[in-house]
């Protein structure tokens, strides 16, 4: 927190996101911030993601407005509604996002950037969930996909760095190549995403350390997970962070990539356990690029966090849902595209549900991903 917001007389609710602790209540309605106006640049200080803005756009189209929704702590005090802060009415939670509007002749668009700490992004086109066919592209050293958003506007998506970049046409069109390069030119805001002069770079951070969920003991909201029905809303409020160290005495055990194959690529981001359900989790990135996930989820039998096995399908199509011999098991194998990811494997192995979670990627097709899997080993 800088000096000068320090000196500000209003009330001090804790916004920035180092701030944060699991008694913080924003309890005070006048102490509630909205919505500001801000440059991408300027926006890196307070969020808790690393901040994208375009590299390329349309010859006809600019960047006419960048607002920042400054997190506070989760609370609905008396005389303060949801939209006065910009926040969804379906939680108690006031997580920061970026917002920038891009304006061409006679069309629009919004650019969308949160720090997506609710469960694993759905099968990586969480904002376009339902659409039919996803259309995966380049997004620099990720992949990104367009489709059809949750708002039945035409729209595009990718995670980068952690970043959920989600693009909604507002008016008028935008063709597939245009939003093909929006997504693909995406470029840090500043140069160092440290959010502060002497802080420890955002992409540093371990993903658990940065959730907003979290930090504040907040209930998380349920959302999609994958291509396979899983389990309850992560309880991340209910959570402990595990480290390296720790994870090998945690119940029950998680199998981690082998230093061998596919699976070697993929370091370590962060760990939890959920001790009221029997349950560990692990988030693995990959190597190069700091974007490719991997959500690795073990849980008890009867622990509530994990999937059924067999699994239901989530309500998304995907181009493969089947059965496979994996580990000497049957493995509950699914991919939105067996190309370019998102894959998933569910099976029970030694009493224990595996779930494995692995984000749209260009290092892993489906093929890569099984052995992947195939070459996971206890912790």
């Amino acid at each position: 927190m800088d000096d000068e917001r320090a000196n500000d007389d209003r009330p001090t609710v804790g916004t920035d996101w180092r701030t944060a602790g699991p008694e913080i209540r924003l309890t005070d309605a006048d102490a509630a911030e909205p919505v500001r106006e801000t440059t991408p640049s300027d926006a890196q200080a307070g969020a808790n993601f690393v901040v994208f803005e375009p590299g390329w756009l349309p010859d006809d189209c600019e960047m006419s407005e960048t607002t920042i929704r400054p997190e506070q702590p989760p609370g609905r005090p008396e005389g303060l509604d949801a939209a006065d802060i910009g926040q969804t009415p379906h939680s108690e939670g006031n997580p920061s996002a970026v917002r920038t509007v891009v304006a061409g002749e006679g069309r629009e668009l919004r650019i969308k950037q949160f720090c997506y700490d609710w469960a694993p992004p759905a099968a990586s086109v969480a904002p376009l969930w339902g659409t039919e066919d996803p259309t995966p592209v380049d997004a620099g050293d990720a992949v990104g996909f367009l489709g059809t958003d949750y708002k039945d506007n035409r729209g595009a998506c990718v995670q980068r760095r952690r970043t959920q970049v989600e693009v909604s046409v507002l008016a008028g069109a935008f063709d597939d190549d245009e939003l093909a390069g929006l997504l693909d030119g995406l470029e840090p805001a500043v140069d160092s995403d440290s959010g502060g002069r002497g802080a420890t770079p955002i992409r540093q951070i371990p993903f658990h350390r940065l959730s907003y969920w979290a930090r504040y003991r907040c209930a998380a909201v349920g959302v999609p997970h994958g291509l396979w029905a899983h389990g309850i809303a992560r309880p991340y409020d209910e959570s402990v962070p595990c480290s390296p160290v720790a994870l090998r005495d945690a119940e029950p055990r998680l199998l981690v990539p082998s230093g061998d194959g596919p699976g070697a690529a993929y370091a370590l981001d962060s760990a939890v356990t959920f001790p009221e359900h029997d349950a560990v989790e692990a988030v693995y990135r990959h190597e190069g690029n700091e974007s490719d996930h991997l959500w690795i989820t073990a849980a008890a039998p009867e622990s509530d966090l994990g999937p059924e096995v067999p699994p239901e399908p989530a309500d998304q199509p995907a181009e493969t849902r089947e059965t496979v011999d994996l580990r000497g098991e049957r493995v509950h194998y699914a991919a939105l595209t067996e190309a370019a990811g998102a894959w998933e494997a569910v099976w029970t192995e030694g009493g224990v549900t595996y779930a494995v979670v692995a984000g749209a990627s260009r290092y892993l097709d489906g093929a890569a991903f099984r052995r992947l899997v195939d070459g996971l080993e206890p912790v």
